[in-house]
C-alpha cells in the first residue's frame, strides 16, 4: 500500500495530478478542493494517498492532509459509494464541514453530490455519524447547531452530557426533545436527561 506520495508535480489532468518520482510518473486522482492547493508545475509535491485495487485497475487517490484521506477511506466504506463518487462527494466542502453535515444528519449536502441518492446519504449519515464524531472530535458547539433554546445552555449542557461518556448524537437527541431557555440550569438539563425524562 502506498501512504503518500512526493516528488516534482509533472502535469495536472482532469480529476488527477501526475507526479514524478525519480522518473516514474504516478497518476493521482484528486478532489477539485486540492487544484487550489496544488504547488506550480515542476515544484515539489506531497500528496497522502489511498491505493484501491480492483481485478483490472490500480488507482491513487491523493488528499493534502491524513485527515482527508481518513475521512475518505471512512467514506467509500459505505456500501454504494466507489473512490470516484467518495472524491466528488470530497470536493463539495472542506473536511470539516463534511465531517459536521454528517454528524448532524445534513442530508441535503450529501445528496447534492452526483452519483448519491437519498437513501445512500441517508446511509453514510447512520454508519458513519458517530464514528466520526469521535474520530474528528466534533466539538458542543457544531454539535448543537440548529437545535431551539438557549445556545448557550444548549452547548453547555451538550459537553456536560459528552463528558458522562453520552455520544454527541445521543447528546443532541435529548437535548431536542426539552425546551431550554435563558433561565435553564444546565444542572437541570443533565438531571432531566439522567431520570430519563
Amino acid at each position: 500500500m502506498i501512504a503518500h506520495i512526493q516528488g516534482i508535480l509533472d502535469n495536472i489532468v482532469k480529476n488527477a495530478v501526475i507526479i514524478d518520482v525519480n522518473g516514474i510518473g504516478y497518476k493521482v486522482f484528486v478532489s477539485s478542493s486540492i487544484i487550489d492547493y496544488l504547488p506550480n508545475v515542476g515544484e515539489q509535491i506531497k500528496l497522502f494517498t489511498h491505493m484501491v485495487v480492483k481485478e483490472d485497475d490500480q488507482s491513487l487517490y491523493g488528499f493534502k492532509s491524513k485527515e482527508e484521506k481518513n475521512l475518505f477511506t471512512q467514506i467509500i466504506s459505505v456500501s454504494g459509494i466507489g473512490p470516484k463518487t467518495g472524491l466528488v462527494l470530497m470536493s463539495q466542502a472542506p473536511v470539516n464541514q463534511l465531517v459536521a453535515a454528517i454528524t448532524q444528519g445534513n442530508v441535503d449536502l450529501i445528496k447534492s453530490t452526483p452519483g448519491i441518492g437519498l437513501k445512500t446519504a441517508q446511509r453514510l449519515i447512520i454508519e458513519l455519524k458517530e464514528k466520526l464524531a469521535k474520530e474528528f472530535g466534533v466539538k458542543p458547539a457544531e454539535v448543537c447547531v440548529g437545535l431551539s433554546g438557549d445556545q448557550g445552555v444548549v452547548q453547555d449542557a451538550i459537553s456536560a452530557l459528552m463528558t458522562l461518556g453520552y455520544k454527541p448524537s445521543e447528546a443532541r437527541n435529548m437535548i431536542s426533545k426539552m425546551e431550554i431557555s435563558s433561565d435553564t440550569k444546565v444542572e437541570e438539563v443533565i438531571k432531566q436527561v439522567l431520570r430519563g425524562e
